[in-house]
């Protein structure tokens, strides 16, 4: 596409001048970014870079502008903005210019510099959209509607950080312990750092246990029923529970060995009923009201 050609109104990407440009870009960058391309009919390096700008911008059509001035047709814009040579490329947000470059760049440095661009307003109302509906899939443990929602919330946005908390809580959740590690191990050290991903990675090691004493829940009610207040076969049976998702009945058998030593073994049973917490959820129904009950324990 030619610089003067008509550019469809459907498209990110417009004509601008200098009637235009304050409604077009600078008022319009306050809601989204606006990249501006600077450029003139006789600049031989405006011919190469403006084709490679379209095509980067096009794949962002929710969130960003290209703005294109012709600095011939809109000599005060120039003036005003002491552009010294072209093209010369900036990004306007919030009403000013945050980024920028001159002369030629390479294919990918363009793409990299619209991404970045793009990412200047957020991941967009769909992926907030999409990240709620995974924390109320996840409230509920519907693992599986948290898992698909987290894979599109990463397919929309590859670097987000709750969705890949999420995707990791919901893996943990369907008992994928293996692929989990595998995802984790290849995860860019920023995301593994990031908080969301960090509360998720510090479930495995419980949901793994709570997973692993499944097989032991028979035996550990014929033991129950002849010892009912064995301290250690309370909090076997509290991790056994969790792990078949009976996760209110789990917190019940913490609390009251909680109730019955609130010492015992260095105060094992509050230690897991807290991992378990975090596991299940702070917000989960569940949580809330064992935290209630915790609470009145800890300080009659």
């Amino acid at each position: 596409m030619e610089n003067n050609d008509i550019i469809s109104t459907t498209s990110n990407i417009i004509n601008v001048n200098e009637e235009t440009f304050m409604s077009e870009v600078i008022e319009s960058s306050n809601i989204k970014p606006v990249i501006v391309d600077f450029w003139a009919p006789w600049c031989e390096p405006c011919k190469t870079l403006t084709p490679l700008l379209e095509d980067a911008v096009k794949g962002y059509r929710q969130e960003l502008i290209l703005a294109k001035i012709d600095i011939d047709q809109n000599q005060n814009i120039a003036a005003q903005l002491r552009i010294q040579s072209i093209p010369t490329i900036y990004t306007f947000f919030e009403g000013k210019v945050v980024d920028g470059f001159q002369g030629a760049k390479s294919n990918s440095e363009i793409i990299e510099f619209v991404k970045k661009s793009a990412s200047l307003n957020g991941p967009g109302q769909e992926v907030e959209d999409l990240i709620l509906s995974a924390k109320e899939c996840i409230e509920l443990r519907d693992w599986n509607s948290s898992l698909e929602i987290s894979q599109k919330i990463l397919e929309k946005d590859p670097k987000n950080h709750i969705g890949f908390g999420n995707l990791i809580r919901s893996m943990i959740g369907l008992d994928k312990f293996k692929e989990t590690r595998e995802l984790i191990n290849n995860l860019a050290t920023e995301i593994k750092n990031s908080k969301s991903v960090e509360d998720a990675i510090s479930l495995l090691e419980t949901s793994e246990k709570a997973f692993k004493a499944k097989g032991n829940i028979e035996d550990l009610e014929k033991k129950l029923k002849q010892e009912p207040d064995n301290l250690d076969y309370l909090l076997q049976m509290a991790v056994a529970l969790f792990g078949i998702g009976k996760i209110e009945d789990s917190f019940e058998m913490l609390l009251k060995s909680i109730k019955i030593d609130k010492e015992w073994n260095e105060q094992a049973a509050r230690k897991q009923l807290l991992e378990f917490f975090s596991s299940a959820g702070i917000e989960a129904k569940e949580t809330i009201i064992a935290r209630k009950k915790l609470a009145t324990l800890l300080f009659s």
